[in-house]
């Protein structure tokens, strides 16, 4: 067998990261006592010398430490969407950080409008750090012989840019990376779906990491302007999981989540459905 491609998970929660910057909630006072943290949600795919990061956040130097290759230089950047946690790692590959060159920088039509009209990253295209490389939605990209990347668009919340998940596919192996949207109803009207088994059985993926953000529709104050898919409901339209089930993982959790609670009901309720969370630094040969 040639190059087998290894997919690293860099992060599982929402953009602001556990704990979160300004929060004393029970959750992040916890995880603050025990020197825990958790980063911004975010993949990375080494595929012989070439690693491919699914957005870039601020954790970007504890992310990489993962990783089994040490030293392995960033050659690509896809970008599901503009809002924060998954661009504001960006400006760490300039001068004043990494010093990087020569990085392709996926992402779609309205995403690379917003890099070229932000001047700070506008000068790293100029500076040669970033190459801009934009795609269409639902087209496969082929980056090796090894390895392809579908970007395929999702509702959700679209102030400055549209929003993507991405099927990342290796010769033996696939990951559906879906990591925001705004609601079941909407995504899968979208995709021409009527239920998530149906849409996922469609995709001929193998392990699916999905919105987590929110457990349950009343979680913060005024959520109806950060809308996600809460857990609950997606617990109520997968159903138990069964010996064939697929592999179903949630990820993208925001800090008010019980789900990260390990002795919560909540955690309870998942485990007892056969669904689970994603975790930090596994890896997927794909």
């Amino acid at each position: 067998m040639g190059n087998v491609p290894l997919a690293v998970v860099l992060g599982i929660a929402q953009d602001g990261g556990v704990p979160q910057p300004g929060c004393y909630c029970e959750t992040c006072l916890i995880f603050s006592r025990q020197g825990n943290q958790l980063s911004p949600a975010s993949i990375a795919v080494i595929d012989g010398d070439d690693l491919h990061l699914v957005d870039v956040s601020r954790d970007l130097d504890r992310q990489l430490r993962m990783l089994p290759k040490k030293g392995i230089k960033i050659t690509d950047v896809w970008l599901t969407h503009g809002h924060l946690g998954h661009v504001d790692g960006i400006g760490l590959f300039g001068r004043e950080a990494m010093g990087a060159k020569g990085i392709r920088i996926h992402a779609s039509d309205s995403m690379m409008r917003l890099i070229e009209e932000t001047p700070r990253w506008k000068t790293m295209i100029e500076q040669g750090i970033l190459i801009p490389c934009p795609f269409k939605g639902n087209m496969e990209i082929r980056t090796s012989q090894s390895l392809s990347i579908t970007p395929i668009q999702v509702p959700h919340r679209d102030e400055w840019t549209d929003t993507h998940a991405f099927i990342i596919r290796g010769p033996t192996m696939s990951i559906l990376h879906l990591p925001d949207h705004d609601s079941w109803k909407d995504t899968l009207e979208m995709v021409g779906k009527k239920t998530i088994h149906e849409w996922f059985q469609s995709l001929e993926v193998d392990t699916f990491l999905i919105d987590g953000t929110f457990w349950s529709p009343d979680e913060l104050k005024h959520q109806e302007n950060v809308p996600h898919p809460p857990v609950l409901e997606t617990l109520q339209r997968l159903g138990m999981k069964k010996n064939n089930s697929m592999d179903i993982r949630f990820i993208h959790l925001n800090h008010t989540n019980p789900l990260l609670i390990q002795e919560s009901k909540e955690t309870k309720y998942l485990k007892d459905s056969g669904w689970s969370l994603a975790k930090e630094g596994e890896q997927f040969f794909l």
